[in-house]
């Protein structure tokens, strides 16, 4: 029994290149891929920023709206007492 490759002495048989190209489009493919998971991930933490400034507004509203609400409570009470 033979170990020897029976395509090895076959014309046109260097699969060589032809591995080679292939192994160079996939290492371009990985290349490819990560760099748009860092455009990905660099949106991500665009948008963890805007919503991070969103929520801090938000509770400046809400803390506003209960300074507001208190302040039209006692408006409210001095109207109701006579002068």
């Amino acid at each position: 029994m033979s170990t020897e490759d029976p395509t090895k002495n076959l014309p046109g048989a260097d699969t060589t290149p032809t591995l080679e190209g292939i192994i160079h489009r996939i290492d371009r493919l990985g290349a490819l891929v990560l760099e748009r998971f860092d455009q990905i991930d660099a949106r991500l933490e665009g948008i963890d920023s805007r919503l991070d400034r969103i929520e801090a507004r938000t509770l400046e509203l809400r803390a506003d709206v209960r300074d507001l609400r208190g302040e039209w409570k006692e408006f409210r009470s001095h109207m109701k007492e006579p002068a």
